[in-house]
């Protein structure tokens, strides 16, 4: 291959093939853990922003997630219909507010033991100084997001 080689380039460069790859290593090692709770990572993220800024719109809600309206409408379905979320009237009637209920708060605390044992697991693979940088990079992210 020439060294002006895209693919070459591309190969060795890019930024996106190594976030996706880690966001599947991450997502693998954590949905292992959540195996037999019948809940997703997806779901638990939902759930966690709803449960720390909520009550939420559903856009605000994709909005701090970085997620696509219909995603996180799938997934909505399914925490509302095993009580983990209510959905609330908005000020106007047209728009509602998503919130975390108790049940979803006691959901959490169930699936608190796995996710602690899955943030080590994730600190020990990535090793735990490479942790730091990805927050920020999030951190950054959603600064974007708000401005």
């Amino acid at each position: 291959m020439a060294a002006d080689d895209p693919a070459r380039e591309m190969a060795a460069n890019c930024i996106a093939v190594r976030v996706r790859v880690l966001n599947r290593f991450v997502t693998a090692l954590c949905e292992a853990g959540l195996r037999g709770h019948g809940i997703s990572v997806a779901q638990v993220n939902i759930m966690v922003a709803a449960g720390h800024a909520g009550p939420l719109t559903p856009t605000a809600l994709s909005t701090a997630l970085v997620m696509d309206k219909s995603t996180l409408s799938r997934d909505v379905t399914a925490l509302l219909a095993n009580g983990w979320l209510r959905k609330s009237e908005g000020p106007d009637r047209r728009s509602h507010t998503l919130e975390l209920t108790t049940a979803g708060r006691d959901k959490l605390a169930a699936i608190l033991p796995v996710w602690r044992q899955a943030q080590k697991d994730l600190q020990a693979q990535l090793g735990a100084e490479n942790v730091p940088p990805l927050f920020d990079a999030v951190a950054r992210v959603w600064a974007a997001g708000s401005d």
